[in-house]
This record gives C-alpha cells, sequence and structure tokens, in this order.
C-alpha cells in the first residue's frame, strides 16, 4: 500500500520518440494497431495490464464501426477513450525514464508537457542529464509525467492528415453498381440467365450456352463494375475462346493448345484494367478463409 502511493507520487521525465506516434496515428488504422499489438509486432515494451487494456480499448473502437478509421480520427470522434489509447502508444514507444529527485521538482512546469530541454537545476542531475543527452542524439522526445503513464496530448490532430495515395491506382476501391447502371447491369445478367434456363425448361439442353447468354453475362458484369476498355477486350477475348469452333464437352486438349494465346491475351487485359482489380481485391477480402485468418 505505501510501496503504490509512494510510486504513484513518483514524477519521472521519459524519452519517447513522438515522430513515431504521430506517423502511427496519422498512418495506422485502429484494426491495424490491434492486429500488430496482438502478433506482437507492436507494445513489447507494455506491461501485461497496459497491453490488455490497449487491446480492450482497440476492441472497443472496432464495435463502433472505427476498426477502418485512421487512429487520429478516432481519437477526434471518442476523446475520452482516445486520450487512454494515446497514453498507451506513447508508453510502448517510450525508450528511457528517469525519477525526478523531490529536492528538483519545483523547476518542473505544471501538468503533462514535453520539455525541448532541460530546466538548469534538472541537468545537474546525472540521470537526468544523461536521458537529455540520449534523447538529443535519437531524436527523442522528453515527457514530464506527473502520474504514470501519463503523457501530453497532442494539440496537432488536425494537421495530421493521411499522405495522398502513391499513384491512381492505390486509391481505386470497388463501388458497388447504383443507378442506371445497377438496372442495366441487372436486366442483361437477367436476360443472359433466361436464354439459359428457357431451353431447359422445355427439355432441351442449350446448344450454344458459351454464346449469346455467356456474353450478356459478362457483359452485365462489365457494366456494373464501369470497366475499362482492357477490360470490355479481355473479356472479348476470353468469350471468343469459349466460343471456338472446337470448344466443347469432350474436346481433346491438343485441339485447344491455338487458343492459349488468346486466353493469354485476355487474362493480362483483364487484370490490366483497374475496376477489375478492384472488383477482385474486394472479393478476395471477403472471402470465409480470409475473414479467419485475419480476424476480421
Amino acid at each position: 500500500m505505501l510501496s503504490d502511493r509512494l510510486r504513484a507520487a513518483t514524477i519521472n521525465i521519459v524519452a519517447y520518440d513522438r515522430n513515431l506516434v504521430e506517423t502511427i496515428l496519422r498512418d495506422w488504422s485502429t484494426q491495424q494497431l490491434a492486429q500488430e499489438l496482438r502478433a506482437g509486432r507492436f507494445g513489447t515494451r507494455l506491461n501485461p495490464r497496459q497491453a490488455a487494456e490497449l487491446e480492450a480499448l482497440l476492441t472497443a473502437w472496432q464495435q463502433r464501426a472505427l476498426g477502418p478509421m485512421p487512429l487520429r480520427d478516432a481519437l477526434l470522434v471518442d476523446e475520452k477513450r482516445g486520450r487512454r489509447v494515446f497514453a498507451l502508444i506513447c508508453a510502448a514507444l517510450a525508450v528511457r525514464r528517469a525519477a525526478v529527485p523531490p529536492e528538483l521538482r519545483t523547476a518542473l512546469p505544471a501538468g503533462p508537457v514535453d520539455l525541448e530541454w532541460l530546466p538548469e537545476p534538472l541537468a545537474t542531475d546525472p540521470d537526468l542529464s544523461t536521458l537529455a543527452e540520449t534523447a538529443a542524439r535519437d531524436g527523442l522526445r522528453l515527457a514530464v509525467q506527473q502520474a504514470p503513464d501519463e503523457f501530453p496530448y497532442p494539440d496537432n490532430l488536425e494537421a495530421l492528415t493521411p499522405p495522398p495515395p502513391l499513384s491512381a491506382y492505390a486509391a481505386d476501391e470497388f463501388e458497388q453498381p447504383t443507378g442506371w447502371r445497377r438496372n442495366g447491369a441487372i436486366l442483361l445478367a437477367a436476360s443472359g440467365v433466361l436464354l439459359l434456363l428457357l431451353p431447359l425448361l422445355g427439355g432441351q439442353i442449350p446448344e450454344r450456352p458459351a454464346g449469346l447468354p455467356l456474353a450478356l453475362i459478362t457483359l452485365a458484369l462489365l457494366v456494373g463494375i464501369r470497366a475499362g476498355w482492357a477490360g470490355y477486350a479481355g473479356s472479348l477475348c476470353i468469350w471468343l475462346v469459349a466460343n471456338l469452333p472446337g470448344f466443347h464437352h469432350g474436346t481433346a486438349l491438343q485441339a485447344l493448345w491455338p487458343a492459349l494465346p488468346l486466353l493469354v491475351v485476355g487474362l493480362v487485359l483483364l487484370s490490366a484494367d483497374r475496376r477489375v482489380r478492384a472488383m477482385w481485391r474486394w472479393i478476395r477480402h471477403r472471402l470465409p478463409w480470409r475473414r479467419r485468418n485475419t480476424g476480421e
């Protein structure tokens, strides 16, 4: 009990990497920090109680649909939890600390603040002067801790905007069809399916299911995702392969060799279309096995 009170009364000066803290706030999402914490790639300097508290706070944010949000935005939305998350991130990036002797505490400013340099009375203490030299050498910030895990809360959150994407392709996201694109895609897909079903309902198997029905269904997909010329050209190549005279059930493999160049060209063109790539990323991120492996 007495030792706990003494620890609580201790005032420390800690050297921590404030630049890296701000980089994490700007570039990392809540979900990314939680994944790094669980994988043991972040927070190795936190004790078990601190690590469990940080994970609980991040889980609460994810339950409030703040998982994909940058940490900086989460701090702005929920400052109450944000102050504690910020303090624990700083604690995880604290390199070294030293206690301030009681006789020198009058030289300290009030409250948790960062120091650009040590006041003259504090610089006479060997431990504190060594701490200041380490911080100056490694580009660290010095913070006064009036209480454990207490760090000065940033006043520049609004300025910590994420950097722009490196390229136009990095910002591409799959957009589900809306408006006339959605209605047009539905009409085309329904027409293709009907052309397949009508012969079956009449007791016949369609002679060329890869002909017009496949063309309409493929066209519906391309219209829906707003594909570019590369997507249309690649799909046309693959559609031509499926409609070659010798391409049918039971065809020997040797008869398909002439179609391989056309198939390769079609796949290359499809991969060059950024809308097609965005669609595949969207599908891949929603596969059940991927969600289990990533913990999403």
